[in-house]
């Protein structure tokens, strides 16, 4: 199911989260959390959480700014987050992700370096949220924000 409300919601967070006009706890305040959306919780906690340290307020600019292949994988979300492509990739039960959650955190976070590092080995991963590099060119060759769509 697609929430066209929540995901254009989530664009522009993004958006301003990426450009530094917007701090992390800001983002985390008003990032929408209550959608049916699977792409909502998806981007947010496995995509923009990754986008800052959750342990003192700042914005992502000066040493915090993002690199250039972070910046554009930010893009692609929010490429994703303007159509309505259904998310498609597999969706872990929440008793798998705290579990994963305790393991990484009593491994001082190498477990999720581990995780992410195995994660990448799918090809079609280097272009998630789109469950396809076939789809992700689909997307670029008609961007909703520049074909006057949304």
């Amino acid at each position: 199911m697609v929430d066209r409300v929540s995901r254009r919601e989530l664009a522009e967070l993004l958006r301003q989260l990426a450009a530094g006009h917007l701090t992390n706890d800001e983002f985390e305040r008003r990032a929408p959390r209550q959608s049916a959306d699977p792409a909502i919780q998806a981007i947010c906690r496995d995509g923009a959480w990754f986008l800052y340290d959750d342990l003192h307020e700042h914005r992502l600019v000066g040493k915090d700014r993002l690199d250039e292949r972070v910046r554009s994988d930010v893009a692609r979300w929010v490429l994703f987050l303007e159509t309505d492509v259904e998310y498609q990739w597999p969706i872990s039960p929440l008793p798998w992700r705290l579990a994963l959650a305790v393991a990484s955190l009593a491994t001082l976070g190498v477990l999720a370096v581990i995780m992410r590092w195995r994660n990448r080995r799918d090809p079609d991963s280097a272009v998630w949220p789109f469950r396809t590099a076939a789809a992700y060119q689909s997307a670029l060759k008609s961007p909703p924000l520049l074909n006057g769509a949304v």
